[in-house]
């Protein structure tokens, strides 16, 4: 059993952790926050991805945007979005959780039309989080009185 655990370790290594970041609503109904989520995020310019967004769980994810990053190489980056449906009530508010993905071709010779297999993940827009979290925050947080 001991001997899996290297091969264990190696498959956890595989994956992409995303830094999720969060706020929580002001007391609403859930389809008040979902539908502020969505406004905020269209708004903002990313289109639904509507095989991976699930209005009934809390889940929206965009369709990748694309953008050059620099010397001719084109990036791409994403929205993705939970509304924490178990840990939120409408007395309370909702945890909503999101973060963007961003994606880059590293080799420049696929650069004019890369395809799905030259894409590799770039972290995480961390500045387009910090705008579209404080919109968000507009929209739905707690007001102060």
């Amino acid at each position: 059993m001991l001997c899996l655990l290297p091969l264990l370790l190696s498959f956890a290594a595989c994956g992409t952790v995303t830094d999720w970041r969060e706020m929580k609503s002001a007391p609403m109904t859930f389809g008040t926050c979902y539908d502020g989520l969505l406004f905020i995020a269209t708004r903002d310019g990313f289109r639904p991805d509507s095989l991976a967004s699930d209005r009934g769980v809390g889940t929206w994810q965009s369709v990748w945007r694309e953008r050059q990053i620099g010397l001719g190489r084109p990036g791409r980056y994403r929205l993705r979005a939970e509304v924490l449906i178990e840990e939120g009530s409408t007395e309370a508010g909702w945890p909503i959780r999101y973060a963007i993905q961003q994606q880059k071709v590293k080799d420049l010779r696929h650069s004019l039309q890369p395809a799905e297999e030259d894409w590799s993940d770039d972290g995480q827009d961390r500045e387009r989080e910090v705008i579209f979290g404080e919109k968000l925050v507009r929209r739905l947080a707690p007001k102060a009185q």
